[in-house]
């Protein structure tokens, strides 16, 4: 595994996960209601300055990922690329049951069907499951890293987000966070539940 593998451009480039990723966006986007456009492109408030610095960071490294991608040959011959596609497809599976969950959801009332059982956060956390399959399948480690960093830069788009959503659907939001962990199966150890 490299930390940065030479860059090239190739038809079998990583490229088609990122065309694939932007794929399906547009494609949610066109098929469902005008209110999940409205919903999903509105940008979290956050409390203060060093937040907003934070969450735009972590808007940048992403869109760094899907451009960086473009010029990465995919390693078909790499011992974890056969893992790296697996977590890639696992990842995108569920960042696709999340966006349908989303979608298909009362505006009006806190999402908490399908995959918003196991996470409140299921769609920035299967982007990031799927970009470190891209980084084993890329042999990239560099991928890999970054996406570790969002973990943590995520976070205060996480609270902003929760802040919101308890303005806007209170108590029953209260108690789903009381039920769903942030990340996947209790993977809360990083930061303190509130």
């Amino acid at each position: 595994m490299n930390f940065l593998p030479q860059f090239e451009l190739s038809i079998t480039n990583a490229f088609w996960f990122s065309l694939l990723f932007v794929a399906t966006n547009l494609v949610i986007l066109k098929a469902y209601p005008s209110h999940y456009k409205k919903r999903v492109l509105t940008m979290p408030k956050f409390d203060n300055r060093w937040q907003q610095l934070i969450g735009m960071f972590n808007f940048i490294l992403f869109q760094g990922l899907i451009t960086l991608v473009i010029f990465m040959p995919v390693q078909f011959d790499a011992p974890f690329f056969i893992i790296g596609l697996s977590i890639f497809f696992l990842g995108y599976s569920a960042y696709v049951m999340s966006l349908i969950n989303y979608a298909t959801s009362n505006p009006d009332k806190a999402v908490t069907k399908g995959i918003f059982r196991y996470s409140r956060n299921p769609q920035q956390i299967s982007t990031i499951i799927m970009w470190i399959g891209i980084g084993l399948i890329t042999s990239c480690s560099l991928i890999i890293v970054v996406c570790l960093i969002q973990m943590i830069t995520s976070y205060p788009t996480f609270i902003a987000q929760e802040k919101f959503c308890i303005e806007k659907y209170g108590t029953d939001y209260e108690e789903y966070m009381k039920k769903t962990p942030r990340y996947f199966l209790r993977c809360n150890f990083i930061y303190k539940q509130k």
